[in-house]
């Protein structure tokens, strides 16, 4: 056995000229303590785990079987193989992530293994959050009596429901899942996904994907509220989890899904401050595919608009109050595109009851449920949908584009009215 020579120093502490001979006794005892179980085994190196790095690799083209077994065989666990970019999300011990980042196209360090030349790039995996917090939760043992959210109202959906409800429209909320068991959302709930590792059930454990939905596309019916296009067809996909956290592997993956499965419209309530390269892929990918991308842009009081929102094939959307003023925890920038109302308001949420809450996550629903009264109406492109909603929206603030409101408060009767 290797030995150690360890020195325990007596140490004299002195408080106020006086030796602390308790803590004399205290360090030489931890002495003892280490001793002790140094000599009951070798401590190397080798025995301590490597630190692992959730991360995800893009590929030049599709990876193969013999890039991902090389992967495993140096540590990696595989978490996702996609099919809307060449990439894998994976777990890595530290040391083969560096390899690899060392060896990449921008280094000037030849490659050891031909895999390395395959990779176009690779990055952490960073954490996503959703962005709208409860301020009141209502229980609902019996339905209540539907009301009409202040939100629905102000932009106009009542009105455009004489041209479109937006029936049979497919919008996925990537979000916390989606109590599919609501009375108030059953009907409209067509199916979904799980992207999360504890759960294959896309079933809402926070409330906040819920709350996403109803303001989508909550029945109209003689309960609770009624969402923007209260025929659409809902889709839970599960990408964070119940404490309204996840990554960016999860949100691709969803996406992933989402373009698989057919999906128009793509909802997402969430964001992060850091860029990563695949999301900007998965997007610019689904648009090309003839979705509709919306997301949140954030509630950093000011802050710049998060990520995918900053994006430019996805509509960022801001926040605004009852009296049309931009909300004070709203994000801004150069890449708002559309407002809608993010405040106070009145949804659908877990376990068959309804809650108040605000955020820029209430108000990206407005756009897509808006957006889906458009593709049910006819206006079926991306880029059709992003110019109906921008040329119909109700100009506030500066004359023209802001980094407040974008082109301005969405107004879902104008948008179908002039779509007509």
């Amino acid at each position: 056995m290797e030995s150690f020579n360890l020195p325990c120093y007596k140490i004299d502490y002195i408080i106020g000229g006086i030796i602390n001979m308790k803590k004399i006794f205290t360090a030489s005892l931890i002495c003892i303590i280490v001793i002790s179980i140094l000599a009951a085994g070798t401590v190397t190196a080798s025995t301590i785990p490597e630190k692992k790095v959730k991360a995800i690799i893009v590929f030049n083209d599709v990876p193969s079987d013999d890039d991902i077994n090389y992967l495993k065989g140096n540590g990696g666990s595989i978490k996702y193989k996609y099919g809307i970019i060449n990439g894998i999300a994976l777990e890595l011990p530290q040391q083969a992530y560096d390899n690899i980042v060392s060896t990449g196209k921008n280094s000037k360090k030849p490659s050891s293994n031909p895999i390395f030349d395959k990779i176009s790039y690779i990055e952490i995996d960073q954490e996503v959050y959703a962005t709208g917090k409860p301020s009141k939760v209502r229980p609902t043992p019996t339905p209540v009596p539907q009301s009409l959210p202040w939100g629905i109202n102000r932009i106009g959906s009542t009105v455009a429901w004489t041209a479109s409800t937006g029936a049979g429209v497919k919008v996925a909320v990537i979000d916390t899942g989606i109590d599919y068991d609501h009375p108030d959302l059953s009907g409209n709930v067509q199916g979904g996904y799980s992207c999360v590792s504890y759960t294959g059930d896309y079933k809402d454990d926070n409330g906040h994907g819920t709350h996403v939905a109803g303001i989508v596309a909550a029945r109209n019916n003689d309960i609770g509220v009624v969402g923007v296009a209260p025929d659409a067809w809902l889709y839970g996909v599960k990408a964070l989890n119940k404490k309204g956290s996840g990554y960016t592997s999860d949100v691709i993956e969803g996406i992933d899904w989402s373009v698989a499965n057919g999906m128009q419209v793509i909802t997402m309530s969430l964001g992060s401050a850091y860029e990563v390269q695949a999301l900007h892929d998965a997007v610019d990918n689904a648009y090309a595919n003839g979705i509709v991308v919306i997301a949140a842009a954030g509630n950093d009081y000011g802050g710049p608009i998060n990520y995918p929102a900053a994006y430019d094939t996805v509509i960022a959307v801001t926040a605004t109050d009852q009296y049309d003023a931009a909300a004070s925890f709203s994000n801004a920038g150069p890449e708002a595109e559309l407002a809608a109302p993010g405040v106070s308001i009145y949804s659908t949420y877990k376990s068959g009851t309804y809650a108040i809450m605000s955020g820029t996550s209430m108000s990206t629903p407005h756009v897509a449920g808006a957006a889906a009264l458009l593709i049910a109406d006819g206006i079926t492109s991306p880029e059709d949908v992003r110019i109906a909603l921008r040329s119909t929206a109700e100009d506030l603030g500066l004359s023209g584009p802001d980094p407040y409101y974008g082109y301005g408060l969405v107004n879902a009767d104008a948008a179908v009215a002039n779509a007509g």
